[in-house]
């Protein structure tokens, strides 16, 4: 069963959505990423972590770094030897 919701956006993401080829596939696709998020976070609270708004920036900020090129090639050939 499928259900029409109406929404306002900003115009940012309006203009996102605007570009891609199914709104539908791309909203469902982002809120069951968030739903996802807050089941992850139910997870870890339960493992006795805490998830705190700056220990997500922190991990944020650390992810944004890009992978060192030597570190990745060295990861695609380890890849390569177990397949």
């Amino acid at each position: 069963m499928t259900v029409k919701r109406s929404v306002s956006l900003p115009d940012d993401v309006a203009e996102w959505l605007d570009q891609q080829p199914n709104v539908s596939a791309a909203i469902t696709a982002a809120v069951r990423a968030q739903m996802e998020g807050t089941h992850l976070d139910e997870v870890l609270r339960r493992a006795g972590i805490e998830v705190t708004e700056a220990g997500r920036a922190r991990w944020r900020e650390r992810l944004a770094t890009p992978i060192p090129a030597d570190a990745l090639a060295e990861g695609r050939r380890m890849l390569g030897r177990a397949g």
